[in-house]
């Protein structure tokens, strides 16, 4: 007995339930994107929503009047009874049908309001990331698909509303069926353009993030050292530009090393002299040769001030340094060498080699 009870809940919830939405078409995370036209436009969609609600719970009145046929159907133990008891709650139910066909409409109604509205917002959203542009239009263009078989699904029975011997001959339980899945298809084409629209509300903050990317990435480069470009990766460990830092520190390290086999290497220490006087220069002057004086280095040797820039292991890198002071600002610039100890030598053609 308490079996047949439950089943006979479960034929009633069958008939009687869930067609219904529930739900408001206005998604609040949107509406920083919405004109008022279109929020408008929402409003009007979840009154369709109401309207059929209240279709809804009016065709569910008329089904409760009869429900008394399924339970005799429920008991009924031959096959012909049953279909007899079925075709009685058909009959009675023709209205009732017809309710919920026109309720199907009014939310089909609410949903293709809404769908073209958030289809505006995100096929003419500005999008930073193209791959972002590519998955919202394809989020859209499947809801919008979704939407036009939620009204195919409904098409055929659309057509009877109007003609009460069809009504009375077609089961509630296909009408329902075709709504049940009808329905589906626009609370999924929803879930999909909402989907979309977050990848919309993204974009103002993924350029955020790239601008302030550019700018660590750009001082970086400007400083130039292993410490800068690995301050960049720590802060930006996704930015763009973090394989290149990877890079420049290799580089780097490599020049680093280079640079102090070399020094380890060399028994000599050469200096390109840029002045030669038997009084102090004036600062004016010795900037006038070369501009940043703190790294000029003065000695004064026998009668006379000498001044120095530069402290390479190798004749090459001074004569690099002798080369760009000879074409500029030093037309007698020349190389001086000393040994380990400090002191001055004659510069070979074995030092230079």
């Amino acid at each position: 007995m308490k079996f047949t009870k439950v089943f006979i809940v479960g034929i009633l919830f069958f008939f009687f339930s869930g067609v219904s939405f529930g739900q408001e078409l206005t998604y609040s995370e949107a509406e920083v994107l919405l004109n008022d036209s279109q929020k408008e436009v929402l409003k009007k969609a979840d009154k369709y929503l109401k309207k059929g609600d209240k279709k809804i719970a009016s065709a569910e009145k008329i089904e409760a009047k009869y429900k008394k046929y399924l339970e005799k159907k429920n008991k009924a133990k031959s096959a012909k009874k049953k279909k007899k008891y079925q075709a009685k709650f058909d009959k009675k139910t023709a209205e009732a049908r017809k309710i919920r066909i026109q309720a199907q409409k009014d939310y089909l109604k609410a949903y293709q309001d809404a769908t073209a509205v958030y289809s505006q917002i995100i096929v003419g959203a500005d999008y930073f990331d193209d791959a972002d542009r590519t998955e919202a239009n394809s989020l859209n263009n499947s809801a919008e698909s979704l939407v036009e078989n939620a009204e195919k699904e409904m098409s055929k029975y659309n057509k009877i509303i109007g003609d009460s011997k069809k009504l009375k001959k077609t089961k509630a339980s296909d009408i329902n069926s075709a709504i049940s899945k009808s329905k589906d298809l626009l609370s999924s084409a929803y879930n999909k353009q909402k989907e979309a629209i977050d990848i919309v509300l993204t974009q103002g903050r993924k350029k955020e993030e790239a601008e302030k990317d550019e700018r660590a990435w750009s001082t970086a480069q400007g400083i130039h050292t292993i410490e800068a470009y690995q301050d960049y990766i720590d802060n930006f460990p996704s930015g763009r530009h973090v394989s290149s830092a990877r890079s420049n520190i290799r580089m780097l390290r490599a020049e680093e090393a280079k640079k102090n086999a070399s020094n380890a290497a060399s028994d000599y220490i050469f200096k390109v002299q840029i002045a030669a006087s038997i009084s102090q220069l004036p600062i004016s002057e010795l900037r006038a040769k070369y501009p940043n004086t703190d790294e000029i280095e003065k000695v004064h040797v026998g009668n006379r001030y000498k001044y120095w820039v530069g402290a390479f292991p190798t004749y090459k890198e001074a004569a690099a340094l002798r080369d760009q002071l000879l074409t500029s600002t030093v037309y007698d610039a020349f190389i001086v060498v000393f040994d380990k100890d400090g002191n001055q030598l004659e510069v070979t053609d074995d030092m230079k080699n």
